[in-house]
């Protein structure tokens, strides 16, 4: 009895089990698909998640990105000179007011009235004469960035100028300084200036004028202010039968605000870093690396004027406040530059702006780019090396590029370093896992063979050792950079 109740628990048993493996699978088939789909899904969501996290933010827009082309759009401002035009031996003075593409307000311009338009003419001899009528003008003759003063009876004018018109006519230009109150010892002075092109012709419609004014005797010596007046005239250039002479202010000195002792003082700084204009998507933790690397090598009586042509955004601004805050960065907006089509983002313009503009606040100026790190050999200091070259007005690097292997082969996107860390370990792990997945499939393909344990091992924990190592060592190489960038502050 005993033999038959077993024998039956024993059918009994599987005919249970029969039932619960066909319920199983009834409710596995019909939640095959969904359970697929669904998991498709997780794996493209990651997958995509993944992906985002490796590739660089290439569409980024910024808060100071938008507010730069706000302004573009909201600038009303308008422009007044005074033009003298020659037609022959002729002179008419007017005033014009040039309004901007972007006002909304309607301005009549006070635009000389267009010569009449001429028709061609027939010779007695048959001969067709044809005219040619002009309207219009295809570029400034004129645009200024700054004026200083350099010395008694010196001034310097930065700006651009046609390209066109340097490079095939011969235009003048010419200063005046009109003094503030008119007596018998301040009178009227003007000189015939000369230009400097200091951008080597790589103008494109204007180009990088650098004019000089030098008086005869000192200007403004009793400190009763005035003000500097430059004419630019195309002398003909353009139009040969035309020579248009613009007049306009470009430096005014109040009473009492010239200090001629800032000509013959010790300057402030030892060494003032003049910036070539930043753009594009800069990297805010090469420019915190990078600026902290020369705060530490010039010292405390250093300066660095950085000039922002749209690669200051947010992020790179971060790190320029707490040196703004302690007196080592001034940072210069210069992005009004991009509507004049110059060279390089008017590169040369800027410099030579910073040149005339702190000449006399520092003892040595220097001229490199953030990409661009100044080294000094073993046991020397750059007080050392500039003491030894005190005999000369200036010197040149020679340049030596860095290894590769310390650079990105493709530079781009705003992010930290931790941004990347956090990047290179998504990754990772994604390797990972696809390790896992390819050594167990070559495990299974091996499972057949005796060595089925040595397979499994081998295809296994040899590439997960691998993976491993190379993780641990690409994170120690980011702790060991991070490290050296904190002693470098």
């Amino acid at each position: 009895m005993g033999k038959e109740r077993s024998e039956k628990e024993k059918v009994g048993g599987g005919e249970h089990n029969k039932r619960n493996m066909f319920v199983s699978c009834v409710v596995m088939n019909s939640c095959a698909a969904e359970l697929k789909l669904v998991l498709t899904a997780l794996l493209v969501l990651c997958s995509i998640a993944t992906l985002f996290q490796i590739l660089p933010s290439r569409f980024a827009i910024s808060a100071s990105d938008l507010r730069f082309c706000i302004s573009r759009i909201t600038t009303t401002t308008t422009t007044t000179t005074t033009t003298t035009i020659s037609p022959l031996n002729s002179t008419t003075t007017t005033t014009t007011t040039i309004a901007p593409l972007n006002s909304t307000t309607t301005t009549i311009p006070l635009t000389p009235s267009p010569p009449s338009a001429q028709k061609d003419q027939v010779a007695d001899n048959g001969v067709i004469k044809r005219v040619f009528n002009p309207y219009g003008s295809a570029a400034y003759n004129f645009i200024t960035m700054g004026a200083y003063r350099g010395g008694h009876n010196t001034f310097a004018i930065i700006g651009l100028a046609s390209k066109p018109l340097l490079l095939y006519s011969t235009p003048t230009y010419q200063c005046e300084w009109v003094p503030e109150s008119s007596s018998a010892s301040n009178s009227t002075f003007s000189t015939v200036s000369y230009r400097i092109l200091p951008d080597w012709g790589y103008g494109r419609v204007y180009t990088v004028v650098v004019v000089n004014c030098t008086f005869s005797e000192a200007v403004n010596g009793e400190n009763s202010g005035g003000k500097l007046f430059l004419e630019a005239s195309t002398s003909g250039g353009g139009d040969k039968n035309l020579n248009i002479t613009d007049r306009f202010e470009v430096l005014n000195e109040s009473p009492g605000d010239l200090n001629m002792s800032l000509f013959s003082s010790k300057p402030k700084y030892d060494y003032l870093y003049c910036g070539s204009p930043l753009y594009g998507g800069l990297s805010p933790q090469r420019v915190r690396e990078w600026i902290a690397y020369h705060v530490r090598l010039f010292g405390e009586r250093s300066h660095f004027v950085i000039h922002d042509a749209g690669g200051v955004h947010e992020e790179v601004l971060e790190v320029l406040k707490p040196w703004m805050e302690l007196g080592y960065v001034t940072l210069q907006d210069v992005k009004e530059q991009e509507r004049f089509d110059g060279y390089y983002h008017n590169q040369f313009m800027v410099v030579n702006d910073c040149l005339h503009r702190y000449k006399f606040m520092a003892k040595w100026m220097f001229f490199f780019d953030v990409d661009e790190y100044i080294y000094l050999p073993p046991k020397n200091t750059i007080k050392s090396v500039l003491d030894s070259l005190s005999g000369y007005t200036q010197f040149t690097f020679e340049q030596m590029p860095m290894s590769s292997k310390l650079c990105l082969s493709a530079d781009y996107g705003r992010y930290y370093r931790y941004i990347h860390a956090h990047s290179l370990s998504s990754f990772t792990l994604f390797l990972f896992f696809c390790t896992i997945e390819f050594s167990f499939i070559l495990a299974r393909l091996v499972s057949s063979s005796q060595n089925y344990k040595m397979g499994l091992s081998f295809f296994f924990f040899v590439p997960v050792f691998v993976l491993y190592i190379y993780i641990y060592l690409s994170e120690n190489r980011d702790l060991q950079v991070h490290r050296k960038v904190l002693l470098a502050q």
